[in-house]
């Protein structure tokens, strides 16, 4: 009952008309149409409910659905009178004069009459109908109505006799010769089209009993594309997921593990069935283009040619597909399936290569008529000999050949070119002179696109082959890149072993700890590897390898002293201190900045993941940047160096929020290893501080500083001691916060912005110099580090001879974070200055996303009950938004408020 009432969500008109039609005198003949899946029957069984809420008998009719249905059963005889016999307490009158009789002994003849068996049935149906409607209101409820060949005489009949009618039918039969006399016959046609997003996610928020995470809706909406409208597919495919384990409960929400595999339509989908109903060569078919990515409608022939099948065989059963909805053709020829789920469900399905068979096989044609001096479009044939694989023969001419494609398509096509430079490098020897041009090519496409995946070719051949000489320090540049991005070692031995090819010391911090029992204990400063290549230039990976390595060791001096060595013009950039979410390196913008502006991270992997949780967590999307945490744990299981940076942030937000046990878990969860100590150490006074032990919080962090600090390893002190002044500070501890002044200004003096800017605050704090303090607060704005500027303005707040600017940043800060041991905080201050509570900025802004939606669908032509049912609130509420739009705005009624929004002249009213 919960799923079927979810499926209406969103469909206000239809109730609207419903609620109406339902409390109207008379009779009628309403067809509530639209694809499977779409909430058809959820409609209809919401319309019974009303009905009978307002008094009128319901007789609910299932063609197709009782074990004696029938097939020569044109007119649905047998569910009708099985119908009615079945509520004979409530429909006495059917039986007078034997009109049920009639009908039931008409239906046994069903098939066997003469030319004067169709009317008979008529007048039949018409005598029932009459008795039946004739004792009150009644409503003939039909769901399925395309199930049944001649709907219409049964239908008609009762809407004749006064009887409100209510049928439903699949919109893909919409051209049945029984299906289109049924529309063409009613007096009204409800077409239900797909869920608003808005709504769709709502509805998957809430079907569920635990909390769904925050980035579920978003995959589905990938994975399901139009469909993820349709409430059945929606609802059908999380269902699916939970039953095979993917959609799995983990600390308090349901996501989904392993994201970046595909999500696959579930085996009962009606798309599925319809493939079913047609056969293994239609399934073949739909395989063959999931795995063509990319096949138009002239590619047949080929296809046809290449598997064996009749080319007339093939055409016929494109248009079938088509027809079904399964495959969509644009204008252009172009085919693809009717979502990516249903395409993952078809690879899947056929398991094997993934469609390098087939590829190959096209590229071994193509080949023959490029041979036999045919046209042939190259990029077609270079992609399939890419896609092909291993299985594709090419002679050392081709392989010439593909090289030139590549180097053609290399700026305006990079993906392109990338994958053809891997097919060619599987057909070289390293000792070829060519082969050194091609990996650095590969080496340039990879970091431009993202897809460091495609240098794993490479990898393998360096363990099989080994390398030319002066190519292994490209070689190790690959391994180090697939494994920040990755975040797993390579499989290959003698792959792993490059990881410490000429690497000491520091720069074993900086890799090493992306997964665990390697060393990383501080030495010597890294020496670049691969001597035969380390002239000065910028571009030589053995000159990036050193940087990136001295930029992850978090040594800025080491940084400094490499970057000047490798030719680069100017001071180094960025990467030589923490980041603002702690003290802790992003490693994103250390592979940016080394690997220049033509770098791109991918969007799945480790470094893409722990990317959305450090901007979550500064721009303040804790929410966003939690459920990142967790997609971190369920997706890469092998613990690397962001893991647990992560899961120190999420202990971070969570101590913030005041779930203190979660807190706890996440921390407990953090391997203590050197490269995240002092990170580690600044979330631990965090949440010593927000369980009001601040004193042991401040002592914790001059302690560890001091430690570090005697042992040379001062990265990352000035913001673990930062937030110990602001924890003094706010305690009254100022003994405390100048002994922590004293131990930052021991720190070397790095001229960047966050050593400057924790000298600031700290001295503002301690001299209580509100000058300094908004110098260092404005600072900390530029960095967009938000949950720091908010522990400023809360502390400042205590002493600030104004304190309300300050109080009201904090609680618009906390509100946004969610952060409640903030609030409470912010709420102490205010009673302590003795000043006016802030208003909450969170709920104004909350209001105004609302009011800005009651405009849209204002706009949309709802009505207020309409709206209210849409944003889930009272009519009541709609109201109150109403009056307070109207006498902000001036507009004296909904069409001007609709026509005011159109115009752009609510962009700042109602915010």
């Amino acid at each position: 009952m919960a799923r079927a009432r979810a499926m209406i969500r969103g469909r206000d008109q239809e109730l609207a008309a419903l609620r109406a039609v339902s409390g109207a005198d008379g009779g009628g003949l309403v067809v509530i149409s639209g694809p499977a899946g779409i909430g058809r029957t959820a409609l209809l069984d919401e319309a019974e409910r009303l009905l009978r809420g307002a008094g009128v008998r319901v007789l609910p009719v299932r063609p197709g659905a009782g074990p004696d249905s029938r097939g020569d059963d044109a007119f649905a005889l047998v569910p009708l009178v099985r119908a009615v016999r079945d509520r004979f307490e409530r429909f006495p009158e059917a039986g007078h004069g034997d009109a049920l009789g009639t009908v039931a002994r008409l239906s046994d003849a069903a098939g066997q009459g003469t030319g004067g068996w169709t009317p008979a049935v008529v007048t039949a149906l018409g005598a029932l109908f009459d008795r039946i409607g004739g004792q009150g209101r009644t409503a003939l409820l039909v769901d399925d109505a395309h199930a049944v060949a001649e709907p219409a005489p049964v239908l008609t009949a009762a809407r004749r006799a006064g009887c409100l009618v209510l049928a439903t039918c699949d919109e893909s039969a919409e051209h049945a010769p029984g299906t289109a006399e049924l529309l063409a016959a009613a007096d009204q046609v409800m077409t239900l089209g797909p869920l608003a997003d808005d709504v769709a996610e709502s509805l998957a928020r809430r079907v569920h009993g635990a909390r769904l995470d925050e980035s579920v809706p978003d995959l589905l909406r990938t994975a399901l594309g139009p469909l993820f409208g349709n409430p059945g597919t929606l609802l059908g495919t999380l269902a699916d997921l939970r039953r095979r384990g993917r959609l799995t409960l983990f600390r308090g929400r349901l996501c989904l593990s392993r994201p970046a595999e595909p999500v696959h339509l579930p085996a009962d989908h009606h798309l599925v069935r319809r493939v079913a109903a047609l056969g293994d060569p239609a399934a073949r078919l739909l395989y063959w283009v999931a795995v063509w990515d990319g096949m138009n409608v002239d590619d047949l022939p080929l296809l046809a040619e290449v598997t064996g099948a009749r080319l007339d065989d093939c055409g016929r059963l494109l248009d079938r597909l088509i027809d079904a909805q399964v495959l969509v053709a644009d204008p252009a020829g172009r085919l693809s399936c009717r979502c990516p789920a249903l395409a993952a469900w078809a690879v899947g399905l056929a398991g094997g290569d993934g469609g390098a068979a087939l590829h190959a096989a096209v590229a071994e044609r193509l080949l023959s008529r490029h041979r036999r001096g045919d046209e042939v479009d190259p990029v077609v044939l270079a992609d399939h000999i890419a896609r092909g694989g291993a299985a594709v023969v090419l002679e050392p001419r081709m392989v010439g050949w593909l090289l030139d494609r590549a180097a053609e398509a290399e700026p305006e096509q990079p993906e392109h070119a990338a994958r053809w430079c891997v097919a060619a490098l599987r057909r070289m020897s390293p000792d070829e002179p060519e082969h050194s041009r091609t990996l650095n090519r590969l080496m340039r496409l990879a970091a431009r696109t993202g897809r460091y995946e495609l240098l794993g070719d490479v990898l393998t051949q360096y363990a099989e082959q080994g390398c030319a000489p002066g190519t292994l320090a490209r070689i190790h540049l690959a391994a180090v890149l697939i494994s920040l991005h990755s975040g797993r070692p390579p499989a290959e031995g003698a792959v792993r072993s490059l990881l410490d090819h000429g690497v000491t010391g520091r720069e074993r911090a900086g890799f090493g700890l992306w997964w665990f029992g390697r060393p990383t204990a501080p030495g010597r400063e890294p020496v670049p590897c691969g001597t035969a290549e380390t002239a000065a230039d910028p571009h030589d990976p053995a000159e990036r390898m050193a940087l990136l390595s001295t930029a992850m060791s978090g040594d800025p001096g080491a940084y400094e002293r490499t970057w000047r060595r490798s030719g680069r013009a100017g001071s180094a950039p960025g990467p030589g201190h923490p980041h603002p979410t702690g003290p802790t390196i992003d490693v994103g913008t250390v592979t940016h900045l080394v690997l220049s502006a033509h770098h791109r991270a991918p969007l799945t992997g480790v470094l893409a993941v722990y990317q959305r949780v450090v901007h979550g967590y500064t721009s303040a999307d804790w929410t966003r940047a939690m459920s990142a945490v967790r997609e971190l744990e369920l997706s890469y299981t092998e613990a690397t160096l962001v893991h647990h940076a992560a899961r120190l942030l999420a202990a971070e937000m969570y101590a913030a929020r005041g779930e203190s046990r979660q807190a706890a878990q996440w921390l407990a969860d953090v391997v203590p290893v050197p490269g995240i100590a002092v990170m580690r150490t600044w979330v631990r006074t965090g949440v010593l501080s927000r369980a009001g032990d601040d004193r042991r919080a401040a002592r914790l962090a001059l302690r560890v500083s001091r430690r570090l600090r005697l042992a040379g390893l001062p990265e990352g002190l000035h913001l673990l001691l930062t937030r110990a002044v602001r924890i003094a500070a706010f305690a009254g501890d100022r003994d405390g916060a100048a002994d922590l002044l004293q131990e930052l200004e021991l720190l070397p003096d790095e001229a960047d912005t966050v050593a400057r800017e924790a000298l600031l605050l700290a001295r503002g704090l301690v001299y209580r110099d509100e000058h300094r303090l908004r110098l260092a607060t404005d600072l900390t704005r530029e960095r967009g580090d938000l949950p720091s500027l908010l522990a400023s303005c809360l502390v400042i707040a205590r002493f600030a001879e104004d304190p309300r600017p300050w109080l009201r940043e904090a609680h618009t800060l906390a509100t946004r974070c969610g952060a409640s041991t903030v609030l409470e905080r912010v709420r102490a201050v205010t009673r302590e200055r003795g000043v006016p509570a802030p208003r909450a900025p969170g709920r104004r802004e909350a209001l105004a996303v609302t009011e800005r939606r009651v405009i849209e669908l204002i706009g949309e032509g709802l009505t207020n009950r309409q709206i209210a049912l849409r944003l889930e609130i009272s009519e009541k509420t709609v109201e109150n938004h109403l009056t307070r739009l109207f006498a902000r705005t001036g507009c004296r009624s909904r069409v001007e408020l609709a026509a005011a929004s159109l115009a752009g002249r609510l962009t700042q009213t109602a915010t």
